[in-house]
């Protein structure tokens, strides 16, 4: 059990750290092509991991349509509204608004697919939840600061539909390896991505040097190629609420990141907001918890 809550804290803090890194090459390269080369690098990971386990990635063509759709929703279109809004909005602030994911994925399984029982606890845990976003973003932000709502609305709804494909998934790919399953649908969001960035920018143009190359190989690796087998590791071995819990850390986790390394301020009301959303993902998720 010890093994599983130390991975789990390694997905937290990997996964709040993509943030910073995001945000560090965002000065020089654009955003599309950053992407493309985070997800080039954890789909060359990921093969030679296949290969070495000596996967049967032939068997996994059949599930070509699911890989396709958690490409598009679980990698191109939340990794594009991360890199574009994280233009507007702090590392910090973009690494709380995670906890839209597993909010999205309640109110789709209670309210559309009735597969979640509604309850006053889960209830209240979701209109407190929101309550917590909006203390974290701050009222005089939403009031005044047009451009930092532009971007906070931009990556929420790239958690949205990243909520989506976590419930749309395990409906499409039934009886994928997860190993299998990651390789192919990163590399599906490689090759889109790549297109994107020669279509809309000029990859060859941009000014790559040293530390972009250093960033793009750490972001590709650890966050990505390495978070995600961690994240189905879980699923597997403790249970898909357990891994969930991951989001519960992320809030914390990056605005501790954006204090001490990246010198962001914060206030009173952003503290206060992180634990309100916490509590909030508490009660929403407590009777799964408990019973895994």
């Amino acid at each position: 059990m010890l093994y599983n809550f130390l991975i789990l804290i390694y997905l937290g803090a990997v996964w709040v750290g993509a943030f910073s890194l995001i945000k560090y090459d965002l000065r020089t390269l654009g955003p599309i092509t950053e992407m493309a080369s985070r997800a080039i690098i954890a789909f060359m990971g990921l093969l030679v991991l296949s290969l070495i386990l000596k996967k049967d990635l032939r068997a996994g063509i059949k599930n070509w349509f699911g890989y396709l759709v958690f490409a598009l929703l679980g990698v191109v279109l939340l990794w594009l509204a991360d890199s574009f809004g994280l233009e507007y909005i702090s590392a910090g602030l973009g690494s709380v608004l995670v906890v839209v994911t597993p909010l999205t994925t309640f109110i789709i399984a209670a309210l559309i697919l009735r597969d979640e029982k509604i309850t006053v606890s889960n209830v209240s845990g979701l209109i407190i939840g929101l309550i917590g976003l909006v203390l974290v973003i701050g009222i005089e932000n939403i009031v005044a600061d047009s451009t930092m709502i532009f971007g906070v609305l931009i990556v929420a709804g790239g958690f949205v539909l990243f909520g989506i494909n976590g419930v749309l998934a395990p409906r499409l790919v039934k009886d994928g390896d997860p190993i299998v399953a990651t390789t192919y649908y990163m590399g599906i969001g490689a090759l889109i991505l790549v297109v994107l960035a020669f279509i809309f920018e000029s990859p060859t143009q941009m000014k790559w040097g040293p530390v972009n190359i250093g960033v793009e190989l750490v972001l590709g690796i650890v966050p990505t190629a390495s978070g995600f087998l961690g994240f189905y590791y879980l699923i597997k071995k403790a249970g898909p609420f357990f891994a969930s819990t991951t989001f519960y850390l992320m809030p914390v986790f990056g605005m501790l990141a954006s204090i001490f390394f990246l010198g962001q301020k914060t206030d009173m009301s952003q503290i206060v907001g992180i634990g309100v959303v916490i509590l909030g993902l508490y009660l929403i998720n407590r009777k799964q918890l408990e019973k895994s």
